[in-house]
C-alpha cells in the first residue's frame, strides 16, 4: 500500500514534535509504523530525513535527527 502524500513526514514530526533531543532514525521508523499502523520501508523515513536537513531537520550524528532550531 502506497504512503499517502505528508502521511510519513506527519508522522515523523509529530514523534520528533513529542520527544526530547535527538533520536535514532530506527526510533523514528518504529514510531512511524506504530502510528500508521503498517511498516513503512525504513528507506522512506530516511530519504525524508536526508531531504529536509537542513530545514525541517537537524543532524545530530550518523544516524540521529532532531528538529531544527527556529530562529
Amino acid at each position: 500500500m502506497a504512503n499517502r502524500p505528508g502521511e510519513v513526514r506527519d508522522a515523523i514530526i509529530e514523534f520528533m514534535t513529542g520527544h526530547r533531543g535527538d533520536a535514532h532514525v530506527q526510533d523514528i521508523t518504529e514510531a512511524v509504523n506504530k502510528k500508521l499502523g503498517r511498516d513503512v520501508p525504513g528507506s522512506s523515513v530516511r530519504s525524508y530525513l536526508n531531504l529536509n536537513t537542513p530545514g525541517t531537520f537537524a543532524r545530530t550524528a550518523r544516524g540521529r535527527y532532531k528538529l531544527a532550531s527556529k530562529r
